[in-house]
């Protein structure tokens, strides 16, 4: 015989493949009187609860493995790991690029971690499962109606700038390395809009074909020298920049943070690897990945948390580390220290 499933039982009843799921599992979300017509039409179509079940598998989904291997998605796999354990639940990690897979992997699991990047037809699958998802990246789609876990990148930004500022910096970069990404672009948006608050700062910006191209630094910082801009302070769109900032000023002949500081972001293990210590942000990756459990599990019904509320746009809120990469201000130029400069008129 054919087994039943929990479409064909929405079908049936012209109601929705969410609301069975929920009234079959005993979950909140649907009135009574619905639930028991649901329960007695899922029996009398033969359906195998027990087969069918909720399982205790919170599916992880990257993807791809390079995104999986990122330093701050495997943190966040961590946090995710941690806190599915300490509910009694498994975590089981996919590479998906298929949305077709999605549907299949239903059965047995509380719902979908959807982390780093995902195509738009990801996305809108997992918002049309009966399952939940909560999706731990920098962006979702306007008004996607599932929950999303974030950090507060924005506020991130016009932190270091007002830190900064008054450190006595008022020639700065934006060192974005290889453009593009969403988080690093966020940002810059805070640090440029406070950097355009204060009169006498100035802001700008470099990429890079690659975070560690530090030909492209040299370049770049060679043709501002060149310019009679000489930037006091670099903040950085990665650690991975940062370090690339720090090593290449310092080859270039300048003093890290006697002439010029450098701000990396997210605190990862590099930072306290090199000389000088990076100051940097240290951005709650563990912790994004353990929210995003416990969202998960409210909507879920495990906890009320969550209950009758709408989708939710949750940013943990990073805080700075203050290392040995900056300082105040210098007021003189830096100009004569730089191997390659072109000579002054």
């Amino acid at each position: 015989m054919k087994r039943v499933t929990i479409q064909q039982i929405a079908d049936h009843l012209g109601i929705s493949k969410f609301a069975v799921s929920r009234a079959l599992s005993g979950k909140p979300g649907v009135s009574e009187p619905t639930r028991h017509l649901i329960v007695d039409t899922a029996a009398a179509l033969g359906y195998n609860a027990r087969r069918q079940g909720a399982g205790q598998n919170i599916e992880v989904i990257f993807k791809n493995r390079a995104t999986a291997s990122r330093e701050l998605w495997v943190d966040v796999q961590n946090g995710i790991d941690h806190e599915a354990t300490a509910h009694g639940c498994v975590m089981s990690v996919r590479w998906l690029d298929d949305p077709a897979e999605l549907p299949r992997i239903e059965n047995g699991a509380i719902g979908y971690i959807l982390v780093g990047p995902q195509t738009p037809a990801m996305l809108e699958t997992a918002l049309s499962s009966a399952l939940p998802a909560v999706v731990v990246n920098h962006i979702v789609p306007p008004l996607w109606q599932k929950d999303q876990v974030s950090a507060a990148d924005v506020e991130a930004g016009v932190y270091v700038a007002h830190h900064l500022q008054s450190l006595g910096h008022r020639r700065v970069v934006y060192a974005h390395g290889r453009l593009g990404y969403p988080g690093r672009l966020a940002r810059l948006a805070g640090f440029a809009d406070a950097i355009a608050e204060v009169e006498d700062m100035e802001l700008r910006e470099i990429g890079f074909s690659d975070d560690r191209a530090a030909g492209d630094l040299r370049e770049a910082v060679t043709a501002m020298a060149a310019s009679g801009f000489e930037p006091t302070a670099f903040f950085c769109g990665s650690d991975i920049v940062a370090v690339t900032v720090v090593s290449e000023l310092m080859r270039l002949g300048l003093r890290i943070p006697e002439d010029v500081s450098v701000v990396g972001h997210a605190d990862y293990a590099i930072a306290t690897q090199i000389s000088p210590q990076l100051t940097t942000v240290h951005m709650p990756h563990r912790e994004m990945g353990i929210a995003a459990v416990r969202v998960l599990l409210s909507r879920a019904g495990q906890s009320p948390f969550m209950n009758e509320l709408p989708p939710q746009r949750i940013n943990l809120v990073p805080h700075l580390v203050e290392r040995q990469s900056s300082g105040p201000a210098s007021h003189e130029s830096w100009r004569h220290r730089l191997r390659g400069a072109p000579s002054s008129a």
